[in-house]
């Protein structure tokens, strides 16, 4: 197809899901996505970590405006509030993942804190919302699925988060504002050809440096899909074919992996259903092995050794032994699954400053062995799970092995509902974690609750 054709195909049928109402499945899985991205940037910017401690002395002093920052007890103008509440969205390494064979990473933490900011900003628009929201899903899949993995293959490393969503954001940004469908394409194109595209240099394992710019590099992306939409509305124009013409956004990030005719796709009826939400506060690597972990709890000196098996990827990726911060611990299978297994949980705790420093888990770290198992990758680039398996032998020469597909293979959805009650209230506390997602389900209803800075 035609780069043109098929760009303009892929808004127009993106501007159609954002123009139809979400089914009600739909529309509580989304609630759910947006309650979990506030609380975790609110319990993140409470805490003044990774980029919070810095993001807003930064933009001091903030313009006044009616967009709230989450955690901050503030509110400014759009552009700033998505700035500061993705930053802290991303903080903690607790948002959702994307489970796709050709590709993961995050949306929500660039697509809730665009999309509230901007309804937020004109409340007149919150009847759109969730047709809005639904689109910028979707319209993400479409793109990375388009994608592949070529971008951080090697020694590439651009960030995944802030390929897609910047762009599937302006997209259904645009549509919530009611913009004409040429300023809907103009918003999609201006934030596809100029991205604030992540490197992925601090998240090696081999510098471990993990730093704060993670954060930063989702809040700009917010801002990026915000900012596109105001110029767009103001009459600026984007390239033709930015998506999958020559020199455009799939040429110049997808590689050896990017295939422009998934873009042609028609939106999947259960597309969302792609989205998990985390269980633990920990990379999604991690999370099937903490599950394990879990299962086997025991007293440091009860272990001899640990195997923790994998996907090969998440054992090149996840390999760190160094903690010089809590993200790194975060990134770190052998400390999440030796934490776990000596203290029988899994928590915001166990990742703070403190916690990594604790004799017993370190010396479980030093009888963790990391095994790549390519059975596991096959079956990740297949289906998208993240499969994890862990083997603990004790002093005795006894040896108990737990594997899981997920964080929440099995469960029932009382166990789920139940278990992500128990998320938000852990991050925002328990009176606060049930007005959120009071406010997130009359969002998702269509309605701006009166005084959302009250939940946030």
């Amino acid at each position: 197809m035609d780069p043109i054709a098929r760009d303009r195909a892929f808004v127009a049928r993106m501007a159609a899901v954002a123009g139809t109402p979400p089914d009600a499945g739909d529309r509580r899985l989304m609630a759910r996505l947006v309650a979990d991205t506030v609380a975790i940037a609110i319990a993140a910017r409470r805490g003044g970590e990774g980029a919070c401690a810095h993001d807003a002395r930064a933009r001091a002093p903030l313009p006044a405006g009616p967009c709230t920052v989450w955690g901050g007890g503030a509110t400014t103008r759009a552009l700033d509030a998505a700035f500061l509440n993705g930053s802290a969205a991303e903080v903690l390494d607790y948002q959702e993942v994307l489970l796709m064979g050709r590709n993961n990473g995050h949306a929500a933490v660039v697509i809730v804190p665009a999309l509230l900011a901007l309804v937020q900003a004109r409340p007149e628009t919150a009847p759109r919302l969730p047709g809005a929201l639904r689109a910028a899903f979707l319209a993400n899949i479409g793109l990375m699925a388009a994608l592949g993995r070529g971008h951080r293959a090697g020694s590439v490393g651009f960030r995944t988060t802030s390929l897609g969503a910047p762009i599937a954001a302006a997209l259904a940004g645009a549509c919530l504002l009611a913009l004409p469908a040429d300023a809907v394409r103009h918003a999609t194109t201006i934030a596809a050809s100029a991205l604030p595209a992540g490197l992925l240099a601090a998240m090696a394992p081999s510098a471990g440096s993990y730093s704060a710019d993670k954060d930063l590099s989702v809040g700009w992306s917010a801002a990026c899909a915000v900012d596109a939409v105001l110029m767009a509305e103001a009459g600026c124009d984007g390239p033709e074919a930015a998506l999958s013409g020559p020199r455009g956004w799939l040429a110049s990030y997808g590689f050896d992996t990017a295939e422009a005719g998934a873009l042609d796709a028609e939106p999947e009826g259960d597309g969302l259903s792609r989205y998990a939400i985390k269980r633990f506060p920990a990379n999604f690597g991690c999370q099937a092995a903490i599950r394990g972990a879990l299962e086997l709890a025991m007293p440091a000196d009860r272990i001899a050794s640990v195997t923790i098996r994998v996907k090969s990827s998440s054992a090149a990726s996840l390999s760190t032994r160094a903690l010089p911060n809590p993200l790194a611990a975060r990134f770190s299978l052998p400390y999440a699954v030796a934490s776990t297994l000596v203290r029988g949980r899994c928590g915001l705790d166990d990742f703070a400053p403190e916690a990594l420093s604790d004799p017993d888990v370190l010396a479980v770290m030093e009888r963790c062995t990391l095994l790549a198992d390519d059975a596991f990758e096959a079956r990740h680039r297949d289906t998208g799970v993240f499969p994890g398996a862990v083997s603990v032998t004790t002093t005795d020469g006894t040896t108990r092995t737990a594997a899981h597909d997920g964080p929440w293979e099995g469960l029932s959805e009382d166990d789920i509902d139940a278990a992500f009650a128990g998320k938000l209230a852990a991050l925002t506390g328990p009176e606060q974690g049930a007005r959120l997602a009071a406010a997130a389900d009359r969002l998702l209803a269509g309605a701006l609750p009166d005084d959302i800075a009250a939940t946030a």
